[in-house]
């Protein structure tokens, strides 16, 4: 799947210095919450567990953000709107 960016995604990834790369693997292979307008996706420990083995060369590189990332995006998971660091319990409405 092709992902977007918006200029304020782009913009927000490299302030809070968030990888483009993390930000692709969060939207493809983690969870997420349905809100009014936007998927909000991030990358629970249990499926974190399930994927380490497969990418084990992508964890061990960026470990430190998959576990503490989530990812807004349009209703179609196209087009990311926006990236944030999870620094603590996430309100998902």
């Amino acid at each position: 799947m092709q992902i977007e960016y918006t200029a304020h995604a782009k913009k927000r990834c490299q302030q809070r210095g968030i990888p483009l790369e993390v930000v692709n693997f969060i939207t493809e292979n983690g969870s997420y919450h349905r809100t009014h307008e936007h998927k909000k996706f991030y990358l629970p420990k249990k499926k974190m567990n399930q994927l380490q083995h497969k990418n084990k060369s992508f964890f061990t590189k960026f470990d430190k953000y998959l576990s503490n990332t989530a990812v807004i995006c349009n209703q179609k998971a196209d087009i990311v709107v926006t990236a944030m660091r999870v620094t603590g319990p996430v309100r998902w409405n």
